[in-house]
């Protein structure tokens, strides 16, 4: 009994151990179906596609050494194109837009006259407060104490407007913005006192406040022609109402109606005679000509040094100016003419669905100003100088639009004002060259100029001065006609300006694609057929395989075993 059980075991043993081994040979048998059915599958796939070089792979009859040179060099076109269509795709990403000229002239009556700023540099007439002796008063020992405390108020109040290094560090730090405008204003040539007579193509006016308006700059009181007026420009609720920048109004003629934009320009229902004014013609004849005066006695040669005469700025109607950035100057006793040419840049609407840093311009839509109404790059950087300069120092220069809840600096704090201006440029080329500063002490204020990033807008307007001069002697017509001399004139002292388009046209700028999607995809499809054959139909092949004919492939192969378990 005992020796029938073992063999009984033993044989037990046996069959689980074939039973074993049937179950591993048909596992590898599946196993080697599968393998043999999805070599086969890529085999199928490279002897049907449209791919050079993949058939040669999956041929049965090519040899081993020819199946490896012709995977070799697939790959090595693989690679090759992927790397090509790379810089493309770089190229196409980085750099989408090209600049180039446009097709037609652009005749100057389609764009506005240049808007003419200009700022006397006497700041302070000697006959009503005399900067210079009061600065010698003002910086002694002695005399500061005896002097009044309204003539120390109004010296640190002109400071401002004067060199940077004639402002006191122990002066006040803060004004009382409104008196100190108002001090700044009492003291400066009005209108009457700064013009002679003023021409509008040619046609003289009875006086010049019907063209220029006054305007409140960094450089003190000035005036301006064909500027926007100041709820054109400035977005007045979000300003202080201490005092006006620009008086409302006063810049555009009752008479005339605004049709223009900076982004559309004057539509085409919109009248000749209109504002701001269009450029109408080219030649002396057809600009602005204007005579400035000033007595000798009231010349200050310590405010804003030796050089006497007239600062004078060409700028967009849109833009606020800033002349102590960017002038060109007019002398006494000199005629200037001014040759303007302007340059306009546009942008193709095709860019629109583009970043504003990869097209490198901002459409009006795209970048809120909260002093301004219309975005341009000068906006944009005086605003931002005002909140930086806010930010470093507590307090704004007057000149500069703010809003109700900040303080104006005096002359105790133009140092600041300095150094935030240069802080500001420099931490513009640092971002531009990507610097990084271990010690950064600036806080806010560096948040704030990484933020600005003012581009130009994408149509913008700019207006190029040539200037030729020569003396204008004033008493020689007298002579010649055989004038007296005016009592009271014989130190006076006059400038002539001439400011009028060179050309009847000029050439506009215009941003378009450098390449566009179908550009993109053309240069792609054209490296893949180069290397590798490839096309949109290689795509739908690929898909294909991978899918509807594996689906099928499938699903026959399921039918077939069951037909066979069937016919068992």
């Amino acid at each position: 009994m005992k020796i029938s059980a073992t063999t009984r075991s033993n044989s037990g043993a046996g069959n689980d151990l074939e039973r074993d081994e049937e179950k591993q040979n048909k596992a590898a048998s599946k196993l080697n179906k599968k393998r043999n059915a999805i070599k086969e599958y890529i085999i199928d796939y490279t002897a049907n596609s449209n791919l050079h070089g993949l058939k040669y792979i999956g041929e049965k009859e090519r040899t081993p050494l020819e199946k490896i040179f012709w995977l070799f060099m697939f790959i090595c076109c693989v690679v090759l194109c992927a790397g090509l269509i790379r810089k493309v795709w770089i190229k196409w990403n980085e750099s989408p837009v090209i600049v180039s000229f446009a097709e037609n002239t652009t005749p100057v009556w389609q764009i506005p006259y240049p808007a003419v700023t200009l700022c006397f540099e006497t700041k302070s007439m000697q006959t009503k407060f005399n900067f210079t002796a009061n600065y010698h008063i003002y910086n002694s020992t002695i005399t500061r104490p005896n002097m009044p405390p309204e003539d120390r108020n109004m010296f640190e109040d002109l400071t401002l407007v004067c060199d940077d290094h004639l402002a006191s560090a122990s002066g006040r730090k803060f004004s009382n913005a409104s008196q100190t405008v108002e001090n700044i204003k009492s003291v400066a040539p009005n209108i009457t006192e700064v013009f002679y007579g003023c021409k509008w193509q040619d046609i003289p006016k009875e006086t010049c406040e019907n063209l220029f308006a006054p305007i409140l700059t960094e450089e003190g009181l000035c005036y301006t022609f064909n500027m926007l007026s100041a709820d054109e420009l400035f977005r007045v609720e979000n300003l202080h109402d201490d005092y006006p920048y620009l008086e409302k109004g006063l810049s555009r003629p009752d008479n005339l109606s605004t049709f223009w934009n900076l982004e559309n320009g004057y539509p085409p229902e919109a009248p000749i005679e209109t504002y701001p004014h269009r450029g109408s013609g080219h030649g002396a004849k057809a600009g602005l000509t204007f005579l400035m005066k000033t007595k000798e006695i009231n010349l200050d040669y310590l405010c804003k040094g030796p050089v006497q005469g007239f600062k004078i700025l060409l700028h967009n109607p849109a833009e606020l100016p800033r002349l102590s950035q960017q002038y060109f100057r007019s002398p006494l006793s000199q005629e200037v003419v001014v040759a303007v040419k302007p340059k306009m840049m546009t942008t193709s609407d095709g860019l629109k669905p583009y970043s504003p840093d990869r097209r490198q311009c901002y459409f009006p839509s795209e970048r809120y100003l909260k002093y301004f109404k219309i975005y341009t790059q000068s906006n944009c950087e005086m605003e931002c100088l005002t909140n930086f300069t806010y930010a470093r120092c507590g307090c704004v220069h007057f000149g500069m639009p703010h809003g109700p809840n900040m303080e104006v600096c005096n002359s105790g704090s133009v140092a600041c004002i300095k150094a935030a201006q240069m802080e500001l440029v420099l931490a513009d080329i640092e971002h531009g060259l990507k610097l990084g500063s271990d010690n950064d002490t600036l806080g806010e204020a560096r948040l704030i100029a990484s933020k600005c990033k003012c581009l130009p807008a994408c149509t913008s307007i700019e207006y190029e001065a040539e200037t030729s001069q020569a003396d204008y002697d004033w008493r020689a017509i007298y002579q010649a006609y055989q004038y007296p001399v005016p009592e009271g004139e014989e130190d006076m002292l006059y400038a002539r300006v001439f400011v009028f388009f060179k050309e009847p046209q000029f050439i506009t700028s215009r941003r378009s694609e450098l390449y566009g999607q179908t550009d993109f995809l053309a240069n792609c499809g054209g490296l893949l057929g180069l290397f590798m054959g490839f096309s949109i139909l290689s795509v739908a092949e690929i898909l294909y395989f991978l899918t509807l004919r594996l689906g099928c492939v499938i699903w026959r192969r399921k039918a077939e075993k069951k037909n066979e378990k069937a016919q068992d």
